[in-house]
């Protein structure tokens, strides 16, 4: 499969809606309950590209299969130069299909060219497939929170993950 990766558009909402309602309705790996609507996230990826990079995954139909973004991580302005970054691939997309690693690979890219330092990824603790592909991509886990987010009847935890993309100097 050929995949064609692009900046983001509104015309994308409604396949990102379905990709991450999949997560939202059927699984921990997102503590969202109830997936936003259509509209919604054509604003979010409106606001979202006005700073950040917003990429999405095409196969070779042109179809959307995952999608990949950063966004302010904190609102203090020291917080600047960190993002927290998410990835979502299609349910139907092939696990360990290296798809997700060339999407987070440009979106890291992109992140270090606007001057971002730190990347952070943000994973339900017990979903192992995410802890093993951040760590593959060199991120390191900087933090853990047990039994933060209720969902489905069930508490779960969190770990934070994150990944130095640019120098650190004195600004």
């Amino acid at each position: 499969m050929d995949i064609k990766l692009r900046t983001a558009t509104t015309e994308d909402a409604k396949a990102i809606h379905d990709i991450y309602g999949y997560y939202a309705e059927n699984t921990y790996v997102t503590f969202t309950e109830k997936n936003p609507s259509v509209e919604e996230y054509a604003k979010s990826i409106e606001e979202t590209l006005e700073k950040y990079p917003y990429i999405v995954a095409c196969d070779d139909n042109g179809n959307v299969i995952g999608m990949a973004y950063a966004g302010q991580i904190r609102h203090h302005d020291a917080y600047r130069f960190s993002v927290e970054s998410t990835i979502y691939l299609s349910s139907e997309t092939p696990k360990h299909s290296g798809i997700g690693k060339i999407l987070y690979e440009e979106l890291e890219r992109q992140l270090k060219d606007m001057g971002y330092k730190y990347m952070y990824g943000v994973i339900t603790d017990d979903n192992y497939d995410s802890i093993a592909f951040h760590e593959g991509l060199g991120f390191e886990k900087v933090g853990h929170f047990t039994n933060i987010g209720y969902k489905f009847g069930n508490w779960k935890g969190i770990v934070w993950y994150r990944k130095l993309i640019g120098e650190i100097t004195g600004m």
